[in-house]
């Protein structure tokens, strides 16, 4: 997964510095899961609901569920 962000203030010549990212699989999810993780079900909820479509969402059950 690419991603540009910015991550720094050049103070001099005012303004942000940017870096693109190449993200690996596994810590694009573990991001996504920290995330997560720090939401209370109804934020997570909330999110989901604000940024995803319906198709994007599949319900699973709780035994389907990765606890790592």
């Amino acid at each position: 997964m690419k991603v540009k962000i910015a991550f720094d203030w050049d103070r001099m010549a005012q303004k942000e510095l940017g870096v693109e990212l190449d993200i690996p699989e596994h810590t694009a999810q573990a991001l996504i899961k920290s995330h997560f993780n720090k939401l209370d079900y109804a934020d997570r909820q909330r999110w989901i609901h604000n940024n995803l479509d319906n198709d994007s969402v599949k319900h699973i059950s709780e035994d389907e569920l990765d606890h790592e």
